[in-house]
């Protein structure tokens, strides 16, 4: 006897396009793709672009325009899973592995706009846009899981205009060197990757969160004799 299959291979792949759309949706993902559209269109607009002053602040050594693009990036990386504290049972695996896809599946979509950009650059960049990139995610992850999403911006932002108004440095572990150089070295990388690695953990684990506290035993009691004996979850 010839048994019909319950779904066809279009409807479920269609089915799990709806739910991974759900699952982001839920998570506030939607909030992140308008920094990296503007980080895509930035990176091709003015790939041939040299910034060399930033209004009346003159720029030592002038950079590529194509170097703002971390930056945005990294923003919307640090507002990838953008809900706000919410009291459920308890911490469980579940819940961090929501919140890594969300940072990971960003850095994912970020490191493609990345390659995008930096191939159409007329300079040199991919190695300085990617160190950027994980040294810009890694603040904004932590930052956004310590203080909320709408201070993830802060440190990035601040240690961009730091640089910006620091002295010209030839060592590589310098903010100017770190953040705007178009070329990578291994030092530059240890760094970015650290920051980064500690920022994801931060906000995987989500330290300030004043959800995900268990229930006492009393208002189980409580809950579980309402019900006729069951508990409720």
């Amino acid at each position: 006897m010839h048994v019909r299959a319950l779904l066809t291979p279009g409807e479920s792949a269609a089915r799990a396009v709806t739910t991974v759309r759900a699952a982001l949706s839920a998570t506030g993902f939607g909030a992140a793709v308008p920094y990296f559209a503007g980080g895509l269109v930035i990176g091709l607009v003015f790939r041939q672009e040299y910034i060399s002053r930033i209004g009346p602040i003159a720029v030592q050594p002038p950079f590529a325009a194509t170097m703002v693009v971390p930056l945005l990036l990294a923003l919307g990386t640090g507002v990838a899973h953008g809900t706000w504290p919410s009291a459920v049972l308890r911490r469980t695996l579940r819940t961090a592995a929501v919140r890594a896809g969300s940072y990971l599946l960003a850095s994912l979509v970020s490191l493609a706009v990345v390659a995008v950009a930096a191939a159409a650059s007329d300079a040199a960049v991919g190695p300085g846009m990617v160190r950027s990139l994980l040294l810009f995610s890694g603040l904004t992850m932590g930052a956004g899981a310590i203080c909320g999403i709408a201070f993830a911006w802060c440190p990035a932002v601040v240690i961009c205009s730091v640089a910006v108004l620091s002295p010209p440095s030839t060592s590589p572990l310098s903010l100017g060197s770190m953040i705007f150089s178009g070329e990578a070295t291994g030092s530059q990388f240890v760094v970015a990757c650290s920051v980064y690695v500690a920022g994801l953990a931060v906000a995987v684990v989500d330290v300030a969160s004043r959800g995900y506290v268990r229930r006492s035993w009393r208002a189980e009691s409580s809950t579980r004799s309402a019900d006729g004996g069951r508990y409720v979850y």
